[in-house]
């Protein structure tokens, strides 16, 4: 394999008549132009398309974060009325706004943080299940109600950053 230091070596032993001057020349000391215009060659087919490409992208880039706030808020609507659909069939003639209710599924099927969406302040706290015909839910539910009314628990708020860190407080 020849390497391109070696290929200029070559190009300096090969020897040139010019056609205008006459004058002899080494081949690696010429500038080569051409008169007319050139074929078209598969890359300069393949360099045409990278640099379409390339403009494409910079074009992409430059509406990427809008894109994908749109795609977020549309993917939140779909959510919010698939949530409805669901939460109308579940709990019939429950009007709590679908992002107040949180699926816990054990030992409640939801808590409802009522007026967090719309108000930014929680109204008030609202557990949601249907009739379970499992041994023990029914006593299990009846010792949280309890707990609940006797004032018996510690409420905590834990914030969930979206690099996966937890912030109590």
């Amino acid at each position: 394999m020849v390497k391109p230091v070696q290929l200029f070596q070559y190009g300096r032993t090969i020897l040139c008549l010019c056609p205008c001057c006459g004058d002899i020349v080494r081949l690696s000391d010429l500038t080569l132009h051409y008169e007319g215009e050139t074929p078209r060659t598969w890359l300069d087919e393949y360099e045409h398309r990278v640099d379409l490409f390339d403009k494409r992208l910079e074009a992409f880039k430059g509406k990427e974060s809008e894109i994908r706030e749109a795609s977020r808020e549309k993917g939140r609507r779909l959510a919010a009325r698939k949530v409805r659909k669901v939460i109308k069939k579940t709990f019939s003639g429950c009007s709590y706004h679908p992002k107040d209710i949180k699926a816990l599924l054990y030992p409640v099927d939801c808590v409802v943080f009522s007026g967090m969406a719309r108000k930014d302040r929680i109204d008030k706290i609202v557990m949601l299940s249907n009739q379970s015909k499992l041994p023990g839910y029914g006593k299990l539910r009846q010792s949280i109600r309890k707990t609940i009314e006797r004032g018996d628990y510690d409420w905590q708020l834990a914030r969930v950053s979206s690099a996966g860190e937890i912030d109590l407080g």
